[in-house]
């Protein structure tokens, strides 16, 4: 884990954000550990939490051990797996990890089911796994650190320091409030303006595409879920990091199409955007009343575009599509109530002990959760930007002049 990068080819773009998976796990596990202090403190007061050292130990593996399934560069190319990382993850815990859990006085099972949500006491499932889990409050700060900048930062001390287990739900005492409502909005700022920056989401797809090519030709080894079971394959597995995949990539007997991807990323060279939510804004016919419908009126411009690629001269591997059902990313920074039952964060309220799902007091997570953000789209190889510029003119959507 010391050598898959958080942020992929983040550093790309945010130089200082060569953080590796290790140090968010490690994180995630201190604050597992300093979660569980917090909610048996809280609970006492109302005397329905039993406190069990063995949990404690539990949530901190099960926190550590998250995200030992991820590929290379992280959620970029997840897509080289036969299935979900947190599985793989879940896998190890059952084989590769399974000696030194029991030895720490601790089931696999257990912590296999906290990372997969389905552990049997569902508040504490809730801390390794939900909207106001270990993981996102590690990596919200975490990523803002490195990235150097400040639009994931919240107060981490308030949101730990409130967390508290009522009638056997998990919830955030009213004290915490605006400490939640505070990250999840950091949440949505740092997909709009890290995760999904243009030029960081080029690289990934850049990536993306050369194991996708690679992965066709038969030239990426990745274990199967079956096959993590095996010591042979548990070793493969460890060895699949990102220089593990740089150095397929730059193999001189690669296909031409990726060596000539290789090549950009190698040289920092990224495809240029064409197209999206925000390259052709214009004036709404009516006074706006509801968040903009780009994505919507992009569409027949995408579709128009995909259709006259080969008429144009442009490749499969020269032209590709970012699309939030492509994104390796959760856009939508919170789930109400309504959409899945038990998944909103809870505020509870001592004086007439009532719980509250945040978005019923909050205006600003209910505008997040029933305005889902969308993204679409495209990216060409800098020798053919002016042909798709001279192409998008055609049909009225201008785009900005670039060098190749």
């Amino acid at each position: 884990m010391h050598n898959i990068k958080q942020l992929s080819l983040g550093y790309y773009v945010y130089h200082g954000a060569e953080h590796s998976r290790f140090g968010h796990m490690i994180g995630a596990m201190h604050l597992a550990g300093k979660a569980y202090d917090s909610i048996v403190r809280n609970s006492k007061e109302f005397g329905d939490f039993d406190e069990d050292e063995t949990d404690r130990k539990t949530l901190r593996i099960a926190a550590l051990l998250h995200d030992v399934g991820h590929a290379p560069f992280s959620h970029s190319l997840e897509h080289l797996l036969d299935d979900k990382h947190e599985n793989y993850s879940t896998i190890l815990v059952d084989h590769y990890f399974k000696e030194i859990i029991e030895n720490a006085g601790v089931k696999p099972e257990n912590v296999k089911n906290l990372i997969l949500g389905a552990y049997s006491k569902p508040y504490l499932s809730k801390i390794i796994n939900g909207q106001l889990d270990v993981d996102r409050l590690d990596y919200l700060l975490r990523d803002s650190l490195y990235s150097g900048v400040t639009y994931g930062k919240y107060d981490l001390g308030r949101i730990i320091d409130q967390l508290c287990v009522i009638d056997g739900h998990f919830v955030v005492l009213e004290g915490g409030y605006e400490a939640v409502e505070q990250m999840l909005f950091a949440r949505y700022q740092m997909y709009q303006q890290v995760y999904f920056h243009k030029t960081k989401r080029a690289f990934e797809l850049m990536l993306w595409k050369c194991g996708v090519i690679l992965k066709k030709e038969g030239k990426l080894e990745i274990p199967s879920l079956n096959d993590l079971k095996t010591t042979d394959g548990q070793n493969i597995f460890l060895q699949r990091d990102d220089r593990w995949f740089l150095n397929k990539i730059f193999d001189n007997n690669n296909p031409t199409e990726v060596q000539i991807i290789a090549n950009m990323i190698k040289n920092r060279k990224s495809y240029h955007e064409t197209y999206s939510p925000t390259i052709n804004r214009k004036a709404p016919v009516s006074p706006r009343t509801e968040p903009d419908n780009s994505v919507t009126v992009l569409e027949p411009i995408q579709n128009a575009l995909k259709k006259n690629l080969e008429s144009l001269g442009i490749a499969e591997h020269e032209f590709l599509i970012d699309m939030t059902e492509r994104s390796p990313y959760n856009l939508t920074p919170y789930t109400p109530e309504s959409e899945e039952e038990g998944s909103s964060i809870k505020i509870f309220y001592k004086n007439n002990h009532y719980i509250e799902p945040i978005e019923q007091r909050s205006h600003v997570v209910y505008t997040l959760a029933i305005h889902k953000p969308g993204m679409m789209r495209g990216f060409v190889i800098p020798s053919k930007y002016s042909v798709v510029q001279d192409y998008l003119e055609s049909i009225d959507f201008h785009i900005p002049d670039r060098e190749n």
